[in-house]
């Protein structure tokens, strides 16, 4: 959580100062837990043209427990985060993506996404109960 967080303030600082990134690196965020990350989260949205949410079927609670991998056509994985979410904004170049988002306990959703320019995507991912092991 506290890596988490640092990375997200360091992610806005770069931002905010238009720090160069790597070509090869696709510029990305994380966070969202707790209304004041939230807030942060929210403000830098309209900056990335992929933005996920991460919850649970049925409740809509958050989740934070995420790993991600979005790779392109060729298999090259171009974002791994661990522990991401509830919210993750992404700017991938234009093309096609496939995102893999894992819950903690296991449960694996992908998504295929075309980047066109100057368009937005929108992804959600609802995961069911993780499975409550009664003694």
């Amino acid at each position: 959580m506290f890596a988490r967080n640092i990375t997200f303030a360091l992610t806005l600082a770069c931002s905010a100062m238009g720090a160069a990134i790597a070509a090869d690196e696709p510029q990305f965020v994380t966070g969202g837990v707790g209304l004041e990350e939230r807030g942060q989260m929210l403000a830098s949205k309209p900056d990335y043209n992929v933005r996920m949410t991460f919850a649970t079927r049925g409740t809509g609670e958050y989740r934070s427990d995420v790993q991600v991998e979005i790779s392109d056509t060729k298999g090259h994985t171009n974002v791994n985060a661990r522990d991401a979410g509830p919210l993750m904004f992404v700017n991938l170049e234009p093309g096609r993506y496939r995102v893999t988002a894992t819950a903690a306990d296991g449960q694996v959703q992908r998504r295929e996404v075309q980047v066109q320019p100057g368009r937005t995507k929108d992804l959600y991912f609802y995961w069911s109960e993780p499975a409550t092991i009664v003694q």
